[in-house]
């Protein structure tokens, strides 16, 4: 009887055993998800770092070709200029600055990191700001677009012997008012450079005669 009793007894568990494996057990769940997401955390992180870098190169390519395209209007807004001046409104004396250099307005980096949500992941004032450069660079590419479809009109104009006068006046006016938003936008642009790229600021400056600041005034 004694030895059919001690049979049918049930092992004692170890409490203290089963709550330790029990917490190493949660404890490596709980790790590993705290694993993957700063894995997930530094890869967002990572791609943000890469945006920023390629939206950097976006505006300084803009930077630089917006500035040449300022220069070479300006030159076209003195021929014209000089013409009305002197009344020598020939097709072959102003035709050579009937032109208008839009230079580029590229915002494929930040429209992907904004569609990628990799913004989340920048410093809200770098995002601020960078909202700011390329709200006034669409606020020129906006205008620039509006004066390309008018620009084969005033030509046209132009060749006329009755309308060529008015025609130029309404020219330089509206290259005027595009190089002074172009300005603008190659302020904004070099004001994120100066920040994101310190070291290569006084050659911007240089290069560019401080930014075009001095703003056109308009003729006529």
């Amino acid at each position: 009887m004694h030895g059919e009793a001690t049979l049918t007894e049930k092992p004692k568990l170890d409490w203290y055993k089963v709550a330790a494996e029990m917490g190493a057990i949660i404890f490596a769940v709980l790790l590993a998800l705290w694993l993957e997401g700063w894995r997930e955390d530094v890869e967002r992180q990572e791609h943000a770092d890469d945006f920023l870098m390629r939206i950097h190169a976006e505006v300084a390519q803009n930077y630089q070709e917006l500035t040449q395209a300022i220069q070479e209007n300006a030159t076209n807004i003195e021929g014209l200029r000089l013409a009305i001046a002197e009344n020598d409104l020939d097709l072959d004396r102003v035709g050579p600055f009937l032109n208008i250099s839009g230079g580029s307005t590229i915002s494929a980096a930040w429209q992907s990191a904004q569609m990628t949500q990799a913004t989340s992941y920048m410093p809200v004032a770098t995002v601020a700001q960078l909202s700011t450069v390329y709200d006034t660079q669409a606020y020129y590419a906006n205008y620039l677009q509006s004066f390309f479809e008018q620009f084969a009109d005033i030509v046209v104009e132009a060749q006329d012997e009755a309308t060529v006068k008015p025609a130029l006046q309404r020219m330089v006016l509206k290259m005027e008012i595009a190089n002074d938003l172009a300005r603008q936008t190659v302020r904004r642009y070099r004001q994120f450079l100066d920040i994101t790229d310190p070291a290569a600021s006084s050659a911007r400056r240089e290069s560019d005669g401080g930014g075009g600041e001095a703003a056109t005034t308009p003729s006529g």
